[in-house]
């Protein structure tokens, strides 16, 4: 309904992309007669781009990936150290298509279209269909939107959520609606559901209204409460686990800043945290330094939609104001990791369009269309080539990539059965790659013992693990496990070490794993051990 209001509203509407070069405007022919078809086409690439050659550059999938896998196998309301949005994304995945790396992949590419469609009604507002598909594209040249995107983590499945946050914001302050401002409290809950630096957006949010009285002119205490009844409906639950479970997240997340603060200085993770974001934005600093000294420009930047001071406060404050806010955070001391704020842009390619005015339109041509595609299949040729050996040689590191992760997995399995013949394997104990990964890709559904430590995993209990047994695999620099666990399992037996090469030369080192059992009870049978 939004979407064709705002056609039905503009006149402009009608114009295709891409339409004619620069400066002169409606002097080339139509290449398609609706700019929903540039929408669709754009969101098909996507798609289409960023399952495709993760499938062909992995091996085995990115760590996050599998650990979203690890958490999928008995969803929870939370976990101990991150809320549950992108594990319940990978569960639904899996109920689709299995366990296949497109199950794992799919989520990531859907964000990632997913955010660029939840701000085309605000681009189309702002600017009309032309400038609008001019801002989509260059959206889409984030490298949030691609080379970072594959790893589906907390980070990516944020970028959606928080990109529908921020129109719904938008539609609730312009229009008042009481189904905005819902929308608005429960786009907020799921962004803060996918993690917790959702903190930075309502703090943006406020910004806007202390900045711009006309912002604040639908703000009344009757919306306000039914923003925040559509919040809770969607946070209120893993509200809830949280007080259940003392914070453990937030507790795990003030230890982990302690031990990231111990690896650099203040001035190196600020100055790196901006400078990756700089790079990030590379192809939309060029293009806007291009544009901006090449072609004049006949207006003066505003939105030609509604030229009203909120929407550029909007798109500055929405745009800008949650990065500005975590160097606020980070001149005060605290860690910033430069990918944890993957989600905070859904709105640079308005910015810069509202920045360019009429020199966006020297990207509505043939061959800004042509420039974008061959760049998204570089970028895409790029990402599949950290599974080769050419890879290494320029990078001088292995990609995880191409870790021998089924053969790994095949490995385990062959030992649980020469061990434990007619008893399918239930239970990986181990590191939160080697155990995961070997997960994954094992013939039975099994679940994962986090690190040996139950309070992390509490889909399985100590009796549960002596009553249907597990492999226990760790790396070399987790030797502690054996003891802990020849404590607890007097029916543990340690094996020998496995030894595992990549599965083509050159793609990865040798693995030095240690491998053990514990072994069933010898009174369980299979049918007590159902797989889940």
């Amino acid at each position: 309904m939004i979407l064709q209001k705002t056609f039905h509203r503009k006149a402009q509407l009608s114009s295709n992309f891409p339409h004619s070069p620069a400066g002169a405007p409606g002097a080339a022919a139509a290449v398609a007669p609706q700019p929903q078809r540039w929408l669709a086409f754009l969101l098909l690439a996507q798609l289409l781009v960023w399952v495709i050659f993760p499938m062909l550059g992995h091996h085995s999938p990115p760590l996050d990936v599998i650990e979203m896998h690890t958490w999928a196998s008995v969803p929870q309301l939370g976990y101990y150290k991150h809320p549950p949005l992108p594990a319940w994304g990978i569960y639904l995945s899996e109920a689709f298509f299995g366990r296949s790396d497109l199950a794992l992949f799919l989520p990531s590419a859907l964000s990632v279209a997913l955010a660029t469609l939840a701000v085309w009604p605000l681009a189309l507002r702002f600017f009309g269909a032309r400038r609008a598909l001019v801002a989509m594209f260059l959206q889409a040249s984030v490298a949030y939107y691609h080379l970072y995107a594959p790893d589906f983590n907390h980070n990516v499945a944020q970028m959606p959520v928080w990109a529908m946050t921020v129109t719904a914001y938008y539609f609730a302050l312009a229009e008042g609606g009481k189904r905005w401002w819902f929308a608005f409290g429960a786009a907020l809950g799921a962004t803060a559901l996918a993690k917790y630096s959702a903190a930075f957006l309502p703090l943006a949010c406020v910004a806007l209204l202390l900045w711009d009285r006309q912002a604040r002119r639908h703000v009344t205490p009757t919306n306000i409460v039914v923003a925040a009844a559509g919040f809770f409906l969607l946070f209120g639950p893993h509200l809830w686990w949280l007080i259940e479970h003392d914070f453990g997240p937030l507790r795990y997340l003030n230890e982990r800043l302690g031990d990231l603060a111990q690896h650099a200085s203040w001035s190196e993770r600020f100055v790196s945290y901006i400078a990756t974001q700089l790079i990030v934005h590379f192809v939309l600093l060029g293009v806007l330094l291009a544009c901006w000294r090449r072609t004049p420009s006949v207006d003066a930047g505003a939105p030609p939609a509604a030229g009203q001071r909120m929407d550029k406060r909007f798109l500055l404050a929405l745009g800008l104001g949650p990065f500005l806010l975590t160097l606020v955070a980070g001149l005060c001391g605290s860690y910033l990791h430069p990918m944890w704020a993957s989600a905070m842009f859904p709105l640079s390619g308005l910015l810069v369009v509202l920045a360019l005015g009429a020199r966006a339109e020297r990207l509505a041509t043939r061959g800004w269309l042509i420039a974008w595609c061959a760049m998204m299949l570089v970028f895409g040729a790029v990402y599949a080539a950290k599974n080769t050996a050419f890879w290494h040689s320029v990078s001088h590191k292995y990609a995880r990539a191409a870790y021998p992760g089924p053969e790994l997995a095949r490995a385990v399995e062959q030992r649980w059965r020469a061990a434990a013949p007619g008893r399918p394997l239930r239970n990986i104990v181990g590191t939160r790659w080697e155990a995961g990964v070997t997960s994954f890709f094992a013939a039975d559904n099994t679940r994962v013992l986090i690190e040996a430590d139950f309070s992390t995993s509490p889909w399985l209990t100590p009796e549960e693990l002596a009553r249907c047994g597990a492999m226990v695999v760790w790396d070399q620099q987790s030797a502690h496990l054996l003891p802990a666990l020849q404590r607890q399992f007097a029916r543990l037996q340690p094996l020998a070490p496995l030894a595992l090469d990549p599965a083509r030369a050159g793609t990865f080192d040798r693995q030095q794993l240690s491998l053990a059992l514990i072994l069933p009870a010898p009174e369980s049978t299979p049918a007590a051990c159902p797989a889940r």
